[in-house]
């Protein structure tokens, strides 16, 4: 059996790589496919989806998407950013870096982030989070970088706790129709540069305050996972990962379901549960990032990590801001009605089967581009802004605290 080193690296792969299906199905639902105007007779319009003509299959695809979509992959991958800037950190260390250093290191990336994701909101997809979590970096945890786990974790939770209540007020009061369901159908000036323009440049800051405490929570998690190793060595953190993992079971189940039974109206309060999976789904994140660990390990132990589908998937993690990216540009000539408009103002249904499609094509392109052994094209630009060349550390590495 391989080295839990080697798990270390096929686990974030594969959970970047999967998360991005779910972003493409969850973006496609919530943003891509909507039409302004009123709906066509048949028509349903929930906060989950399209049902045309009460369809089984919009009804099924809604459940399933509020248990595993909806808040889902943005959690996990805010686990995962944290995580890297954990290890980021500790390689950093190791390597002779002073705390000065590692500062300087970390901005530059995490500044280089925000970079992309204000040029992806602006000119691509208004529903960017490369922009915020990136910012969230910036803020919260480059400044408590060398705090001990302990302080880490209960900032954490103190934060958790406090997004629920600051969002939970603010939400109560919006119109989510009026939030949610702003469709395209104005072409591409209005609908996506002045839209993506105002939000990052005014309204994004505005709700900045309301998206830290939340984001910033998971983020702070994979932090302190990242810098104790905790993929790396799995035996040494049995406990702490069985109780995330039990937590994303109970928020899938006992949140995300009555979402979509709310949705297809069998249960009332369909805003209430909405907000509720938006929130508390956000602590899905670890958890799911240990499930696809044990995948991970699974995968490893019966060495399937050199077939097709797991090269594929590990390709695509591993140039996950070039798929993210690719997703977008390929949502706008696929699905927006000044392009194609397939899918646009559909079923629930059609626009999560068009979403997969277009995840499938963004993971042959990864692999194909993997085998010229070349960073993907973005992690290639990010790369060069983010780093500086020839860095020369100290000889005594200052290691963050572990306790």
């Amino acid at each position: 059996m391989k080295s839990s080193s080697s798990v270390r690296i096929l686990t974030p792969d594969l959970a970047r790589g999967a998360a991005l299906l779910g972003i493409a199905i969850a973006n496609g639902i919530t943003a891509w496919s909507l039409r302004s105007g009123d709906a066509p007779q048949g028509y349903h319009r929930t906060l989950s989806g399209i049902i045309v003509n009460n369809s089984l299959w919009d009804k099924l695809t809604i459940i399933l998407a509020d248990m595993f979509v909806h808040t889902r992959g943005l959690p996990m991958f805010a686990t995962l950013l944290g995580y890297g800037v954990g290890m980021i950190l500790v390689r950093e260390q190791r390597k002779g870096a002073t705390k000065k250093q590692c500062r300087a290191i970390l901005l530059r990336r995490y500044g280089a982030l925000i970079l992309f994701g204000l040029l992806h909101m602006v000119f691509l997809f208004y529903g960017d989070i490369m922009f915020n979590y990136g910012l969230i970096i910036l803020v919260l945890v480059i400044p408590m970088r060398n705090a001990k786990n302990k302080t880490l974790l209960i900032t954490a939770g103190v934060l958790f706790v406090l997004a629920m209540v600051m969002n939970s007020a603010l939400w109560s009061y919006l119109d989510m129709n009026a939030v949610l369901l702003h469709g395209y159908g104005h072409g591409y000036v209005q609908d996506q540069l002045v839209r993506g323009a105002s939000l990052a440049f005014m309204y994004n800051f505005l709700q900045f305050p309301y998206i830290l405490p939340l984001v910033g929570s998971v983020i702070l998690i994979g932090f302190v996972a990242g810098r104790n190793g905790v993929l790396e060595h799995p035996e040494q953190f049995r406990t702490p990962m069985r109780i995330a993992a039990a937590i994303t079971v109970i928020i899938v189940i006992a949140v995300g379901l009555p979402v979509g039974l709310a949705s297809l109206g069998i249960l009332g309060h369909e805003k209430f549960f909405y907000i509720l999976n938006s929130l508390v789904g956000m602590a899905s994140g670890p958890g799911t990032v240990v499930w696809i660990s044990w995948i991970a390990g699974w995968v490893e132990r019966r060495k399937f990590t050199d077939t097709l589908p797991i090269r594929m998937l590990t390709a695509l993690g591993r140039m996950s801001m070039t798929g993210y990216v690719l997703q977008s540009v390929i949502f706008i000539f696929i699905m927006t009605p000044w392009f194609l408009g397939i899918g646009s103002g559909q079923s629930v249904a059609i626009v999560a089967v068009t979403a997969t499609g277009i995840w499938l094509v963004t993971l042959v392109f990864a692999y194909l581009w993997s085998l010229t052994g070349n960073r993907g094209p973005l992690e290639i630009a990010h790369r060069s802004i983010g780093y500086k060349k020839n860095r020369v550390y100290g000889e005594t590495p200052q290691l963050a605290p572990a306790s």
